[in-house]
């Protein structure tokens, strides 16, 4: 009996010890701490996933950047140079895809490499758009 009150007075003592130092811990880590646990909370869906932060234009800017990237590439000639198809289609391919971020499409545009899969997954993403609301592309072709 002696003994657990004395190792009950010896556990109390090095708790109030110990008492600032866990204190000045969590302050100079709480940041840290509410980060983890917010992780934590998203993991298990416990939270709403964490907000996209992008830095793209505003949707309308894309809608009209597609509009206009839209239309030269089906406005080009047979004299266009190598250089000038291949950066419009770049450009295109990246308004593309900054309105699949706005709009939460999924793509693999990153992902494919140029030739036909990339091709297709162009045209799949374009009706993926317009079936999302958003109108780029004119009536006729």
């Amino acid at each position: 009996m002696a003994i657990s009150v004395v190792a009950l007075v010896l556990v109390m003592a090095m708790a109030t010890a110990m008492l600032p130092t866990g204190v000045l811990w969590l302050l100079t880590h709480g940041e840290e701490i509410g980060e983890r646990a917010r992780a934590i909370g998203r993991r298990c869906r416990l939270l709403r996933p964490a907000p996209v932060v992008t830095h793209d234009p505003p949707i309308e800017r894309i809608a009209a950047d597609l509009r206009r990237l839209s239309r030269q590439r089906r406005q080009q000639h047979s004299g266009t140079s190598a250089a000038r198809r291949r950066g419009l289609q770049m450009a295109y391919d990246g308004t593309l895809v900054a309105a699949c971020r706005a709009l939460d499409v999924p793509h693999l545009l990153d992902e494919l490499a140029e030739g036909m899969d990339r091709d297709f997954e162009r045209v799949r993403i374009e009706s993926a758009l317009e079936a999302a609301g958003l109108r780029f592309r004119s009536a006729i072709r």
